[in-house]
């Protein structure tokens, strides 16, 4: 959405989801995407009190077809209580910004500042997000339980696929630019013995068969 300068901001937005096409249900959790070029110049000191993360400014992100995006930041508001469309969208222009939305995976919202999880897309510098209003980041950027099993099947496959006999080769892959994020946290964490045995026997499956293809 672009915001244009003769929108009334004072003005409550209709509470739709443009997805849906139903209105927002009442949340913890909500997403304020704010463009530099629209926002006060003390936009950060508006919101300086509400429990909100926000992204390095993403001044790099690209459409499919090549094209530069607008620059923008995206604010992620985690709450104790919950809180209505009407009482996130109050913010939201204040900061003139387009409608906000719902989040309904919160460590998925907070991972996407950075694009933790989108190896496609630049990836941002986690030391660049701030946090305001108790913002618990660092539990938030952590991989949930169900995260780090698709991850770890995620990377059994990728063993087998590509035929991986060492754990060295591995962790090289972990720490390259080509990873998906948090396979090095998976592959140096509680998963390492799984993940060595499994390697091992990727490598007796292939001296089994290099040994029958021998005789």
């Amino acid at each position: 959405m672009t915001n244009k300068t003769n929108i009334d901001w004072t003005i409550p937005r209709k509470n739709i989801n443009p997805k849906t096409k139903q209105p927002y249900k009442r949340g913890r959790n909500w997403g304020i995407v704010v463009y530099p070029e629209s926002a006060p110049k003390d936009w950060i000191d508006n919101i300086r009190m509400e429990p909100v993360a926000i992204s390095p400014l993403h001044d790099k992100d690209v459409n499919p077809d090549g094209q530069r995006k607008k620059s923008h930041y995206h604010l992620v508001l985690n709450y104790k209580g919950y809180k209505s469309f009407e009482q996130i969208d109050e913010l939201a222009r204040l900061l003139k910004a387009p409608m906000p939305q719902r989040i309904s995976s919160l460590t998925g919202a907070v991972r996407y500042l950075t694009h933790m999880d989108n190896p496609e897309k630049y990836q941002y510098d986690n030391s660049e997000i701030q946090t305001f209003g108790g913002f618990d980041l660092e539990s938030c950027l952590a991989l949930s339980t169900g995260d780090k099993r698709e991850a770890l099947k995620d990377m059994l496959i990728f063993i087998s696929d590509n035929d991986i006999i060492h754990l060295k080769d591995l962790l090289d892959y972990c720490m390259s630019d080509n990873s998906p994020a948090g396979w090095f946290e998976i592959a140096t964490e509680r998963s390492t013995l799984v993940i060595k045995e499994y390697i091992k026997s990727n490598w007796q499956k292939h001296n089994f068969l290099e040994n029958e293809a021998k005789q």
